[in-house]
């Protein structure tokens, strides 16, 4: 069984030093700049956490989540929604149904809506990362259009809860 747990000073290394698949590199920050990041946003007081994916006693991935306000400068969005910012399984525990088991965690994490209500879940995901876009997919997001920050080749997938 997978579950969702808080990183703290005793699995810190451990979720540093997790890494995707050599060719998901291009597509994820390292989970240690994930964690500066939310680390920043809770600075500016944006809802963000960050999660140790586990099977047992086996850190086999993390995953970074963030409640977005409407109208929020940086995504500018028409509704408060949560984002999954990241979602990555190690390398050596990718193709073991830890990424499916991991999405689900993260969706009845949200469901119980930590830091305000919404009914509209988002993900970014680049194109070339098939595999990722076939998981939403699966999961019940629809792709709904490209990301407008730049970023050429990354889109948007929405689930509404």
């Amino acid at each position: 069984m997978v579950e969702l747990r808080e990183i703290s000073w005793e699995n810190l290394w451990d979720i540093i030093s997790l890494k995707p698949a050599e060719n998901q590199k291009d597509y994820l920050p390292s989970n240690a700049v994930f964690m500066a990041m939310a680390f920043v946003n809770l600075k500016f007081q944006y809802p963000d956490a960050c999660f140790a994916i586990y099977h047992e006693r086996t850190a086999v991935g993390f995953t970074k989540i963030v409640f977005v306000e409407k109208n929020e400068k940086q995504f500018n969005l028409s509704e408060d929604s949560y984002m999954i910012d990241a979602l990555m399984i190690d390398e050596q525990y990718q193709r073991m149904g830890y990424g499916t088991s991991a999405l689900e965690q993260i969706l009845s994490f949200i469901r119980t809506k930590p830091w305000g209500y919404s009914h509209i879940i988002r993900a970014s995901c680049y194109d070339m990362n098939i595999a990722a876009g076939k998981l939403l997919e699966r999961m019940g997001f629809n792709r709904t259009g490209e990301f407008d920050r730049g970023k050429v080749g990354l889109s948007v997938y929405t689930c509404i809860l």
